[in-house]
């Protein structure tokens, strides 16, 4: 095993071809489960990104079919907010690669870091555009699991600026055929942007982890951080459990603050908005009263529960933070500098 390892651990240089057919150019990033490289379709010379997983989870069957997901997902969903995937193979050492449209421009990420925070517009119009990615994904039962600022790609198309695409679908789950569970101890996703049950019941984690995540991109677009942050994931995962989110310091219209404590930043998945649909609604209200210089009425939070609009809901299993405390107490980190991410080893 090591020595097919060592084999398949040769790094791509410029020049080398994938499959015959893709000449690598440079290598672009290098995150989590793979590294991205620019390269370029000998025939018709179209310049493509290439990703190619990482060279240790050639051999793992359960991280290659993880990673060819990836594929089917953005492969798919055919959406002019989800960047695309054009073609997949495997190299000559047997490492899989997905081939995707090549996009100039920056992370979201990099803007609010740029930035600091981005302007109430702004933020709304770039939401927008992420939530109906994510809606289009949920129709086809796919849940993203890991919307967050470095998976989303700011770039111009025309004279339309910030087009946004969401991109990195590495740990998506098919809803109605994915009943593989994660390999005991590994938690999969970003701290900062995790809802609760996905850290507590990662297999359970269904479509409403996105609309959380969805609700900590969008504070983080309109206070320049997320809601919680921290150097160790185990304290950011306990404050994301059982702490309610800091209030924005900044004011923004009364709606939105609402939208984003009480309809998406909830503890409990019941009590959140449902769907993307009504995140869309709600956006889309927001956005017109802005155009039009009026404020947009409370009542177009019409999905959100009553009860939620004075006061966040406690998470129903609270009772279960002595367990987690437990748990976490011996885990241990590893920070993946280039993604931004953490995986968690719990002890089994």
């Amino acid at each position: 095993m090591g020595a097919l390892v060592s084999i398949l651990s040769k790094e791509l240089q410029s020049g080398d071809l994938v499959d015959g057919r893709y000449r690598i150019l440079r290598k672009l990033a290098d995150g989590g489960m793979g590294v991205v490289f620019l390269a370029e379709h000998m025939l018709i010379r179209r310049r493509v990104a290439i990703k190619l997983l990482h060279a240790e989870f050639a051999p793992d069957p359960w991280m290659v079919r993880r990673f060819l997901n990836e594929a089917a997902a953005a492969g798919t969903l055919g959406h002019a907010h989800i960047v695309e995937s054009t073609d997949m193979g495997f190299t000559r050492e047997g490492v899989p690669y997905i081939v995707f449209e090549y996009l100039e421009g920056c992370l979201l990420s990099e803007e609010i870091r740029r930035l600091g925070r981005l302007p109430v517009r702004r933020a709304l119009m770039i939401a927008r555009q992420i939530a109906s990615a994510l809606e289009v994904a949920h129709h086809a039962q796919i849940a993203h699991l890991d919307v967050k600022g470095d998976n989303v790609f700011l770039t111009n198309r025309g004279d339309a600026l910030d087009h946004a695409k969401l991109i990195d679908f590495g740990i998506s789950r098919f809803m109605a055929v994915d009943c593989e569970p994660t390999p005991q101890g590994i938690l999969m996703g970003t701290p900062e942007y995790m809802a609760p049950e996905q850290a507590m019941m990662p297999d359970g984690a269904d479509y409403r982890a996105d609309i959380y995540a969805l609700g900590v991109l969008l504070y983080e677009m309109l206070a320049g951080r997320c809601p919680f942050e921290g150097d160790d994931p185990r304290c950011v995962l306990q404050q994301v459990i059982n702490e309610p989110p800091p209030a924005l310091d900044r004011e923004v219209p009364e709606m939105l603050e609402r939208l984003v404590f009480d309809g998406l930043l909830v503890k409990s998945r019941d009590r959140r908005l449902q769907s993307m649909l009504d995140v869309l609604a709600v956006l889309d209200a927001l956005i017109a009263g802005m155009q039009a210089g009026i404020p947009a009425p409370l009542d177009a939070l019409g999905a959100l529960h009553r009860e939620l609009a004075s006061s966040l809901v406690p998470p129903l299993w609270a009772v279960e933070s002595a367990f987690i405390d437990a748990a976490f107490e011996d885990a241990t980190g590893r920070r993946d500098p280039d993604a931004g991410g953490w995986e968690l080893e719990l002890p089994s």
